[in-house]
């Protein structure tokens, strides 16, 4: 019988086995004490298993969430606590319905298109670059620990094999870390794991997901696939169009070549931003239902999935009946599309977004747009985008608004928050600060509610 309705550590309740992880068994779970489902990561100590190979898995998963706990992103899967219970030991994430990449290319039975993954791409970049920031290596960015949710968020996951700068290289079996197709040639080497390992790998699981397959190929024995990519035998893509330039740039031999993870996200942005593009103008005919949107002064705000479009003034739009809309990544969602004279609302899968900016008279240089990026009965997870709509770099920024009655923020990452009542003010972090002309970047924070719902605050930006 297997070990669904077991209560683990007197809270958590298995409901179902969600997947097998690197270091064991994945499990759907009910939280019982805050009523929100997660995901335990269960961890066992078999009974053929040397108490000496168990003791190191147990202070693994416990490294893995103290170091993934340091990497607070709206990219990258949350660590709740790790608990023990009867010879296991349990790391509690946040859960999130999702596929992996790996998964997504198995369902398509082809190479996903170059745009969608360029946007995956981005949104990894960007939390992995928070980790850098805080001196973490994930060491196994592959296909299989990027998620994607129903919406066509991406999140990196898994950091079981992950360490701070100064730790060992190789495992405590002496074999190097990571998997073998995703690895850099100066790891693949025997040689340490540095960010710009990270930057490669990132770059290993880009070209698979619009190629179809790793840069240097698979095969059934490992050693020889080592070799091949120590020594930077790989394939150029074929499929990777505006992508191509970039992804050779982090697949580069030299690590010294290679961009930062940060220099990354930003390559990885504009071939993002032109999908969105792309996106918005072959959905605006097909908005759900008939709308009509009177602004004084001229700008309209008309919301999609994957950005905000800035109309002429004073227009009416009229649209067929309801449809799915596919998001960039080809996965259907339904759609609820609600317009005021100031904002725009779309609200999708548990996801609620604002993405309107503020009356161009009023508009200083930057815009900032509210998501909810996961919810429960108590609290939430949000994130902030502040664009920059100049066309000469921000050098600085600060976001300000007023908080809704009941709710309260518990944390905050990627900024420096200051309040006053209920009057929020956050400025940038040492390393986020300057956004390039038409960039963007994110803050994120946790919020704890007596309303049951968050609520959509309307936000200034100042540069």
């Amino acid at each position: 019988m297997g070990l669904e309705d077991t209560v683990v550590a007197g809270r958590y309740r298995l409901l179902e086995r969600a997947g097998q992880g690197a270091m064991g068994v994945v499990w759907r779970a009910q939280d019982e004490r805050l009523s929100r489902l997660v995901a335990l990561k269960q961890i066992v100590h078999e009974l053929d298993t040397p108490q000496t190979t168990w003791s190191r898995r147990a202070a693994d998963a416990v490294r893995e969430a103290q170091l993934t706990a340091r990497v607070k992103h709206p990219h990258a899967v949350t660590v709740y606590d790790v608990v023990e219970d009867d010879g296991s030991v349990y790391l509690v994430l946040e859960y999130l319905p999702s596929r992996s990449l790996t998964d997504l290319l198995l369902e398509r039975g082809r190479p996903l298109p170059a745009a969608d993954v360029a946007e995956f791409g981005r949104q990894v970049a960007s939390a992995l670059t928070v980790a850098h920031a805080e001196g973490v290596l994930h060491r196994d960015v592959t296909p299989n620990n990027v998620l994607v949710t129903e919406d066509g968020t991406a999140m990196i996951t898994d950091f079981g094999i992950a360490h701070a700068v100064g730790d060992g290289t190789m495992t405590g079996g002496g074999l190097v870390a990571g998997t073998p197709a995703y690895l850099a040639p100066e790891v693949a080497d025997g040689g340490c794991c540095t960010f710009a390992s990270d930057v490669y790998s990132l770059g290993a699981t880009l070209y698979t997901a619009v190629e179809g397959a790793p840069p240097s190929g698979i095969g059934d024995n490992p050693i020889v696939l080592l070799k091949r990519i120590a020594s930077g035998d790989i394939t150029v893509p074929a499929q990777a169009g505006p992508l191509t330039d970039v992804i050779l740039s982090l697949l580069r031999h030299d690590p010294a070549e290679r961009p930062s993870m940060a220099d990354a996200e930003a390559m990885l942005a504009a071939p993002a931003r032109a999908s969105n593009a792309a996106a918005v103008r072959d959905r605006t005919p097909r908005l759900s239902r008939r709308l009509t949107v009177t602004v004084a002064g001229g700008v309209v705000a008309a919301a999609c999935l994957t950005g905000v479009v800035l109309s002429r003034p004073t227009e009416e739009v009229a649209a067929p009946a309801a449809a799915p809309v596919p998001t960039p990544s080809g996965i259907t969602v339904e759609r609820t599309v609600a317009v005021t004279t100031t904002a725009v609302a779309a609200e999708r899968t548990g996801r609620v977004r604002d993405t309107s900016p503020p009356p161009a008279a009023d508009r200083p240089g930057c815009s900032a747009g509210f998501s909810i990026a996961s919810s429960w009965p108590d609290g939430a997870q949000a994130s902030v985008t502040v664009h920059n709509d100049r066309s000469s770099p921000i050098a600085t920024w600060t976001v300000t608004w007023t908080q809704p009655a009941g709710v309260t923020v518990r944390d905050l990452w990627n900024g420096t928050l200051t309040q006053t009542g209920q009057s929020m003010k956050v400025t940038n972090a040492a390393w986020n600060g300057v956004i390039a002309p038409g960039d963007s970047t994110t803050f994120g924070l946790n919020l704890t509610t007596t309303t049951g719902k968050p609520g959509i605050p309307s936000l200034r930006c100042s540069p």
